[in-house]
């Protein structure tokens, strides 16, 4: 059995961490798949006779998984001035009702 470990940046939630399982579990050969979407990688165990380290990176490319691609860079529109208050920065205060505070906390009575 050979083990090999991919890095894949877009994989990065549990539904992510399923497509990837699906993908490279489909091939014949595949003993073990461990995916961790917190460490954004999969660790494969193999049958290197019967599939490859290129056939499990051609896997997870085709499932939009292709290890050590990063994912692209936000880019945010210009901010228009046009000189209504959105684009103001303000001191905003709030109060808290009394009412609201005596639903709360110490003041909750059963």
């Amino acid at each position: 059995m050979e083990e090999c470990t991919f890095d894949l940046p877009t994989m990065y939630a549990d539904h992510h961490v399923t497509r990837v399982r699906e993908a490279l579990s489909q091939h014949p050969g595949i003993a073990e798949v461990v995916a961790s979407a917190a460490a954004r990688q999969v660790r494969v165990q193999y049958d290197e006779s019967v599939v490859t380290s290129d056939d499990l990176v051609e896997a997870l490319a085709a499932a939009g998984y292709e290890p050590g691609v990063e994912l692209p860079a936000l880019t945010f529109a210009q901010r228009h001035e046009d000189g209504s208050t959105w684009y103001v920065v303000i001191d905003r205060t709030t109060t808290t009702e009394m009412k609201d505070r005596e639903m709360a906390g110490d003041f909750r009575r059963y």
